[in-house]
């Protein structure tokens, strides 16, 4: 019931922010890439490492090893966010120390949430990669 309820939640919120105009520069009416890769991030990672990137979302809790705190990334590198670590790692281009952990290898599985119909002939774009990244880099503590 928990996780229902968490991924109704997850689909309101991202439902409500897509419809709010949210993703645009108050300034230059553009969107902007951290708020394309909320979007992103709400389809894609939100179901495991929580919808503020603080680790444990509901699909993560029957894995046996929560999944990791995203938003503390820069402090565990002294203060310096891993842009390209993260995304050889999300990519698959890293070695994983456990071969049979949970965390998809994005490079093979693409973003099937963002097009649950194959769009982008199943790969990820590197714009929506980048805007991801730059989601990411945005909610670092």
């Amino acid at each position: 019931m928990q996780i229902r309820t968490s991924f109704s939640f997850l689909f309101a919120l991202t439902a409500l922010v897509a419809c709010s105009g949210a993703f645009t520069d108050a300034e230059t009416g553009a969107e902007t890439g951290a708020k394309r890769g909320q979007v992103i991030y709400a389809k894609e990672c939100a179901q495991c490492h929580g919808a503020a990137g603080a680790g444990a979302g509901p699909a993560s809790l029957g894995m046996g090893v929560p999944a990791p705190d995203l938003t503390g990334l820069s402090q565990r590198n002294d203060g310096y966010f891993p842009r390209e670590f993260v995304r050889r790692f999300v990519m698959g281009l890293l070695e994983k120390d456990d071969p049979d952990a949970a965390m998809p290898d994005f490079a093979s599985v693409g973003l099937r949430h963002v097009y649950p119909e194959g769009g982008a002939d199943g790969e990820v774009l590197e714009a929506d990669f980048e805007d991801l990244l730059d989601y990411l880099a945005s909610i670092q503590r």
